[in-house]
């Protein structure tokens, strides 16, 4: 009896698992020590994010060098408090370092690679202002608040580097400075 049920559950998940979809599952997450002024990222004027989100894309949507996504809006939000007492003479400025490296031309930022990644593609990150951000360069300054949340707003984008892309997940991570003087 019971090998004749092994034998049926087995049948019914092998016959199921004929039928299904595949897919991604992501799994992220980081802890850090905060700072002196902890950062939250953001949607500018909205909630912290656990992560920014690229976009969800094909293989066919890239057909040539160059091509980029569309823009996705994130920030970095600085809040005083008690222990971040802000001067509001002073400004805030951001440098980006890419944990998986710069482009080859140095103003990009790389995405993981190796199996089960995306190759073809690399990311940048502009101002407010729509000025490139290069890996390891500060931003233009940002105005800061003494009393209110200060959200510093970035744009990242996706860039071909090939005319075709390779199907895969799309992973990078960027380490931020926020130096205020």
């Amino acid at each position: 009896m019971i090998k004749k049920t092994i034998a049926a559950l087995a049948l019914s998940l092998s016959a199921g698992a004929a039928m299904a979809g595949t897919g991604i599952i992501n799994f992220h997450g980081t802890v850090s020590t905060g700072g002196t002024c902890p950062i939250d990222v953001v949607t500018p004027g909205g909630p912290a994010l656990p992560r920014v989100h690229l976009g969800d894309f094909r293989t066919k949507d890239f057909t040539a060098v160059g091509q980029k996504t569309p823009a996705v809006h994130f920030g970095l939000r600085v809040t005083p408090d008690a222990t971040c007492v802000i001067d509001p003479a002073k400004k805030a400025y951001v440098t980006f370092s890419p944990r998986f490296g710069a482009d080859p031309s140095g103003k990009l930022y790389s995405l993981q690679s190796g199996l089960g990644y995306t190759t073809g593609m690399v990311m940048e990150i502009k101002d407010r202002k729509n000025a490139l951000v290069e890996p390891g360069k500060e931003s233009a300054p940002f105005d800061l608040s003494a009393t209110a949340p200060t959200d510093m707003s970035f744009i990242a984008a996706l860039q071909t580097t090939a005319a075709t892309v390779t199907e895969g997940q799309i992973e990078t991570s960027v380490d931020f400075l926020v130096d205020i003087r």
